[in-house]
């Protein structure tokens, strides 16, 4: 899967994370309260200033400032306002989806959520940077991750069963999206960026007599956001196109362990390592095909979202006033 893609659905993740997250909040803070809500005594309020709202004694309190206490029907009204619409949509959405699945007896094996999930850690230094990033960043669990998911998966394979497509439309498709489907390589970079060429040659004789180069980065690269981490780069697409081409191109022909320099960069002059490849294998013929037929059976039916509308429609979703 290419790299726009995996971003996209990196995107939609994120966008369900918030939803998800929001109803959460709403069911935790409709837990019946360990203990009694206080009510500030009377005379406590300075008359001089606007008195907080009254506070029904039955409304559990979900926060304090001060003296004014912030209920859970205040909190659960702010999030209804805020995500209510989305959240329910969603459950809607994921309802109706479970419909059609059973109806066509379609499943999600445990092999296409890996191969799904392996799709999305592209990029990633390994499956467990990748849920500690989403863990981070999102809040998502594994589980949340997995779900979300084995929903579009369910959701492409009811396209797939809606709509015709022929063999020679996915032969056109895979003729059009040919890189879409070649192997896909990532290199791991380490570079020492110096000011000059001279400052640049002089790290060069320092590594060839056997310096360590994370130990010169530190010492001597003056990009400043990588050189504590001994310039590591992370890993970067062999063709990635915000990249300097000049060192990707130089780095293509390094093996791992490897070093090469100078190169001009926006920086300065960059001294480069390679510390690490990895390739992604092209799919097999049948893999392609069934890529092939997804996408362009999701284009034929418009998008996820107009997928997502159709059933709604068809197994009448009613929001209840």
């Amino acid at each position: 899967m290419n790299k726009d893609r995996v971003l996209k659905r990196i995107v939609l993740l994120q966008a369900l994370c918030l939803i998800i997250l929001a109803f959460i909040v709403v069911y935790r803070v409709l837990l019946p309260p360990k203990t009694a809500p206080q009510v500030p005594p009377k005379g406590t309020q300075d008359h001089d200033h606007a008195a907080p709202p009254s506070v029904n004694p039955s409304d559990p309190i979900a926060a304090k400032v001060g003296g004014e206490s912030i209920t859970v029907s205040e909190l659960t009204a702010q999030l209804r306002k805020q995500y209510g619409d989305t959240v329910l949509r969603t459950l809607m959405v994921r309802a109706a989806i479970r419909m059609e699945a059973l109806a066509y007896g379609l499943e999600v094996t445990s092999d296409e959520m890996d191969k799904g999930l392996a799709a999305m850690m592209a990029g990633y230094e390994s499956e467990q940077n990748y849920y500690d990033s989403m863990k981070d960043q999102l809040g998502m669990s594994p589980d949340d991750i997995r779900e979300d998911l084995r929903y579009r998966l369910l959701l492409q394979k009811i396209a797939v069963k809606t709509a015709v497509v022929s063999e020679a439309e996915e032969d056109a498709y895979i003729a059009d999206n040919d890189q879409e489907f070649a192997a896909h390589t990532e290199l791991r970079l380490s570079w020492i960026v110096t000011s000059s060429e001279k400052a640049a040659g002089d790290v060069l004789d320092k590594l060839a007599d056997g310096e360590d180069f994370a130990l010169m980065a530190q010492t001597y690269s003056i990009d400043s956001d990588t050189a504590s981490d001994g310039g590591d780069l992370g890993y970067v697409d062999a063709d990635d196109p915000i990249m300097d081409p000049n060192l990707l191109e130089a780095a293509k022909k390094l093996n791992v362990g490897e070093s090469t320099g100078p190169i001009q960069v926006e920086q300065g002059q960059a001294i480069i390592q390679l510390t690490e490849k990895k390739t992604e294998e092209r799919l097999d013929q049948q893999q392609i095909h069934e890529q092939a037929r997804t996408e362009i059976a999701i284009g034929k039916l418009n998008g996820e979202q107009a997928i997502e509308d159709s059933l709604l429609k068809k197994y009448n979703a009613v929001v209840i006033p």
